[in-house]
């Protein structure tokens, strides 16, 4: 599967996209599970419609994201108008797992992360550490360095930590 990585306004509105993306949560959010990311990408012209979703405790398994992806499906063909077809794919996090909301960076205070900011500082834009906190909307590195998040295109948690 190819999937265009910029995100496409015409397949729906940012409105529209804050609205699902709230509405899932609500739903996931019932059955003790989270959504960590949702996107909308491009595949082959349709939209794709692209949920992680975790266990607020514990990982999610395959047969999991399946069950997820007929019930959040059937809520999007029930709820959601959406002019033409949609391909739709619901997947965990990963180890590599996204970081997004305060709650992310005080949950996995302690890991190693990578940070990608929107444009260069010093001359970088991708820089590595440990997460030790968020205050007043800046992620803080162990090291004491810190960057707000208007100015971060993505934090993940860092895959070698595990090792």
């Amino acid at each position: 599967m190819v999937a265009l990585s910029l995100e496409l306004p015409f397949f729906l509105s940012e409105m529209d996209k804050i609205r699902i993306e709230k509405e899932i949560e609500a739903l996931l959010d019932s059955e003790n599970c989270e959504l960590v990311d949702f996107r909308v990408l491009s595949q082959k012209g349709k939209p794709l419609l692209v949920f992680y979703i975790d266990r607020k405790e514990g990982g999610i398994t395959l047969d999991e994201c399946g069950q997820w992806s007929e019930k959040i499906g059937a809520y999007i063909d029930l709820n959601q108008p959406i002019q033409a077809g949609y391909v739709l794919e619901v997947s965990s996090p990963g180890v590599d797992r996204i970081l997004k909301k305060e709650k992310d960076f005080k949950r996995f205070s302690g890991r190693s992360v990578k940070i990608k900011l929107t444009s260069p500082i010093n001359g970088t834009r991708v820089y590595y550490g440990i997460l030790s906190g968020f205050v007043n909307g800046e992620v803080i590195l162990d090291n004491g360095t810190s960057f707000n998040l208007a100015n971060i295109d993505e934090v993940r948690l860092d895959p070698k930590d595990l090792i």
